[in-house]
């Protein structure tokens, strides 16, 4: 075994170790979780020993059934015990089958702008070039620790690749954006939490949006009253 396939034989297994304690901190049984991913237990314990590797498609369906933020499969904590909610049913393998599609093409467009013929990057990925080319037009699921080495090699992050609209990308956002709340001081998540202070924080966001020639117009001008 070489050393890259040592890596990723054990960045499935840690991932392995993380999506196990998502589910059992939410209370789900295998059946539900493989349910959730349109695929049979069987396959779904491989995925929790680490014997097989999830796409980031499904990982995001696994992420948004288990109400658990996708950063949590890139960390080394386990979770808190906490209480499930409920989420609308999604149709699998139609959501799974779009986001491979997606991510394959932006795996395409990424290779393409970075001047890299598809058979030089299979050879350093250790993959064939039909294997790739099937990653790049969505038509095999592309394992997480593969996705990770072709970012890496691709000057990418996977975040790149998450989605960023439907109902994952939107529940993952508002997570995301609730946890930047969470680590702001006390004193600024009382200021934006009072209703009465929405027009500051809409007046903030328009002079987030204007240019430093602007900004500095706006302040000559403020001079000029002031004096």
């Amino acid at each position: 075994m070489t050393d890259r396939e040592a890596s990723q034989t054990m960045r499935a297994k840690i991932l392995g170790v993380l999506i196990k304690d998502a589910r059992l901190a939410k209370g789900k049984t295998i059946k539900d979780c493989a349910d959730a991913l349109g695929c049979t237990p069987g396959v779904y314990t491989a995925y929790e020993v680490g014997k097989k590797s999830l796409s980031l498609p499904q990982l995001e369906l696994l992420a948004y059934f288990l109400d658990t933020p996708l950063n949590h499969f890139w960390s080394n904590e386990t979770l808190a015990e906490s209480q499930s909610q409920g989420k609308a049913d999604l149709r699998a393998a139609d959501l799974i089958s779009l986001r491979d599609r997606m991510i394959g093409a932006k795996v395409r467009k990424a290779r393409n702008d970075s001047g890299i013929k598809i058979k030089e990057l299979a050879v350093e990925l250790g993959l064939s070039s039909g294997r790739l080319s099937a990653y790049e037009f969505g038509q095999k699921p592309i394992p997480i620790p593969e996705l990770e080495a072709i970012a890496t090699r691709l000057g990418l992050t996977i975040e790149h690749f998450l989605e960023a609209q439907g109902p994952v990308g939107e529940w993952d956002s508002t997570r995301r954006a609730l946890e930047r709340l969470r680590d702001l001081p006390p004193e600024l998540r009382e200021f934006i939490s009072q209703p009465i202070n929405e027009t500051y924080l809409r007046l903030a966001y328009q002079l987030s949006r204007l240019s430093a020639d602007e900004l500095r117009g706006i302040a000559e001008s403020l001079l000029d009253i002031t004096y």
